[in-house]
């Protein structure tokens, strides 16, 4: 290949169209259990309703709801994947293993905000009342939230804290009305949660056919399998509630992964060592928002 302008512009384009399929080549499981914020700003605050609940028959005046003093402030953070291509290589026509590479670039930063998304529910952080978001004894006003459990993957624990998210009452003593219809789990429970939610019937005993009865839990909810709930977080699951306008978690999007380059003769990269250097950069973070919209179970690091 000729190098001039023309010819890089061209390469590049030809390298951003292989980025962008590598981008909607991802699988979005994330987008299952997080809503997006988009972001403006270096950092985002968000203040919360200290009221979960519906509306009040208007008696009197107007009750009004406060928006909570303590709020979560989510810095975004900066994400980079970088690959350079030997002048000699595009001179030679043999750059194009290149464009796979590019292809993958794109995939792997579409799946970012997974990854963010997972290192957040793997954190347990402090929430704005200043107990980790998953806690047995959170309060919404006089009523106790318990969105934890150390009990491993069942149809008993499943029962249980499905149960439990359903009687979850908010603030005004108002039922939450929270109705669980997504599980997470990694490779090490699919098969239960496969039995839980799809299997028709339940075997009583581990042989004993004849005792089998109908699934009550079967189609209750959906599940997801997570590559990233293995090695010591492998015992994890987690009940979520998507269904409504507010999701457990969210994803803060500043920036959305872009192809960026520098091929010009006078960039130092190209005078010096005869390199042409091609990146992607993205902006974001991820944040568990409403503790009564998700439910961990099982133990982990």
């Amino acid at each position: 290949m000729d190098i001039n302008r023309q010819s890089l512009d061209a390469l590049f384009k030809g390298f951003n169209l292989q980025f962008q399929s590598g981008l909607d080549a991802a699988p979005a499981t994330w987008n299952k259990f997080c809503g997006v914020a988009p972001s403006s700003t270096s950092t985002a605050v968000y203040p919360f309703l200290e009221q979960f609940g519906g509306m009040r028959e208007w008696i009197g005046d107007r009750q009004i709801k406060n928006i909570a003093s303590q709020k979560i402030e989510v810095v975004n953070r900066d994400f980079e994947d970088t690959v350079s291509i030997r002048r000699n290589d595009i001179e030679d026509d043999q750059y194009g293993l290149y464009g796979t590479m590019i292809a993958q670039m794109g995939q792997n930063a579409a799946m970012l905000w997974q990854e963010l998304a997972v290192e957040s529910i793997l954190s347990n952080p402090v929430w704005v009342d200043g107990k980790t978001f998953f806690a047995s004894d959170r309060a919404y006003g006089e009523n106790s939230i318990s969105n934890t459990t150390a009990s491993a993957l069942s149809a008993e624990s499943y029962a249980a804290a499905r149960k439990a998210m359903m009687e979850y009452k908010g603030h005004s003593n108002k039922m939450l009305a929270v109705v669980p219809n997504l599980m997470i789990v990694g490779p090490k429970n699919e098969a239960t949660a496969f039995s839980i939610l799809k299997d028709r019937s339940i075997v009583a005993g581990a042989t004993d056919k004849a005792a089998a009865t109908d699934n009550p839990w079967m189609g209750s909810a959906e599940y997801i399998v997570m590559p990233e709930l293995s090695g010591d977080y492998d015992d994890l699951w987690f009940l979520c509630s998507t269904v409504g306008v507010l999701k457990p978690m969210m994803v803060q999007q500043r920036q959305t992964p872009r192809l960026v380059r520098l091929d010009r003769e006078t960039d130092e990269n190209v005078f010096l060592r005869k390199e042409y250097i091609y990146g992607a950069d993205a902006r974001g973070a991820a944040f568990l928002a409403f503790p009564h919209l998700i439910y961990k179970g099982g133990t982990g690091a």
